[in-house]
């Protein structure tokens, strides 16, 4: 079985380009953080994008 080890979180603003970098330890960490999200712009929420940064354990 394989799982991830998620380590961090990137929020970008589509509109701006503002980019902000977050340590995340679970998935449930990253969608928290991108829900509280506002970009320091007042840039629309529609316009954000993400990913999640980890590595891929093998068992």
């Amino acid at each position: 079985m394989e799982r991830i080890d998620v380590k961090e979180f990137i929020i970008t603003c589509e509109a701006c380009g503002n980019v902000k970098k977050f340590m995340v330890k679970t998935e449930e960490d990253s969608e928290r953080l991108f829900k509280q999200f506002s970009c320091e712009n007042k840039c629309g929420r529609n316009l954000y994008s993400f990913i999640t940064v980890g590595t891929l354990i093998r068992n």
